[in-house]
């Protein structure tokens, strides 16, 4: 049986998302840093992000949730939500150093078209709309990207893998000031499961390896998280260069949690280039 979209609950789920985005960016008040550029956390993924000595760290949670399927193509509502925070890193974890406060916050809602070409390829689309928020300057600004891919799924012996192809762009805008910047960006990537099976907290889970590297149209821009001076207009700003990356996954075979806020995947991975290095906490297909 077809289905087709849900356009009262979609536009119902918008309007709710905006009202938590606007209560939550009311409810905190920090020390004014300007940190690296969190406009981007949806696109660039969770880690911990260093840039000439200094680290800031993004989590990002990509949530979506399936409106229906129409013929081949499967179409779905895009949530990702990311925070970021200044001065904390993965060491502080064990101690439960948890920061205070929230530093940054960005919403980008879109809609998603996966398209299956073939028994083994897939087709995707995608485009996004949202908010970032700055906490500790309540500066906001206005997000947008989109992006198409391709995801080639195949065997070779015991290892089931999948290449993927993506080309994508993101933009962003002051909201009631002047800023603005976009890049674009082409990735290549090889994701490949081993042939063993595991379990954790009674969810079975497959280990996978992926590397993937990005050729970047304009690079990205960064400022680094460092305290604004009153009447200041001094800018310290390194750029993403072309990047590589490597790292492993645990991929589960049921959803942990909800199906349009749960994880199937959890990686960890290290991304480098010339003046920005990651290290990633994934918690959706690494590539």
């Amino acid at each position: 049986m077809k289905s087709v979209f849900n356009f009262s609950l979609f536009r119902q789920v918008l309007t709710l998302s905006f009202l938590l985005i606007q209560v939550f960016c009311q409810s905190y008040a920090a020390e004014e840093i300007d940190p690296v550029h969190y406009a981007y956390s949806n696109y660039l993924g969770s880690g911990i992000y260093h840039t000439t000595g200094q680290n800031v760290t993004l989590i990002s949670m990509p949530f979506s949730y399936e409106l229906g399927m129409q013929n081949k193509t499967t179409f779905m509502l895009r949530l990702p939500v990311s925070f970021g925070f200044v001065n904390f890193d993965f060491k502080d974890l064990p101690e439960l150093n948890i920061p205070e406060e929230v530093g940054t916050f960005t919403f980008t809602p879109g809609i998603q078209f996966d398209y299956q070409y073939s028994e083994d390829l897939v087709l995707q689309s995608y485009f996004d709309l949202g908010y970032a928020r700055n906490l500790t300057t309540n500066k906001d600004v206005i997000v947008h990207s989109f992006g198409a891919a391709s995801l080639y799924s195949f065997i070779l012996g015991e290892y089931d893998s999948i290449w993927a192809n993506r080309i994508y762009y993101a933009a962003y805008n002051g909201h009631n000031y002047d800023a603005a910047d976009a890049y674009a960006a082409i990735q290549i990537g090889l994701d490949t499961g081993l042939p063993y099976r595991y379990q954790l907290f009674g969810y079975t889970y497959q280990p996978r390896i992926f590397a993937s590297a990005f050729w970047y149209f304009s690079e990205v821009d960064f400022t680094l998280p460092i305290k604004l001076k009153e009447n200041s207009e001094e800018k310290n700003k390194v750029t993403l260069s072309n990047s590589f990356e490597f790292g492993i996954a645990m991929k589960f075979e049921k959803t942990i949690g909800y199906s349009w806020v749960g994880i199937d995947t959890i990686g960890l991975s290290y991304r480098f280039s010339e003046n920005v290095n990651a290290v990633r906490l994934l918690f959706s297909f690494p590539i």
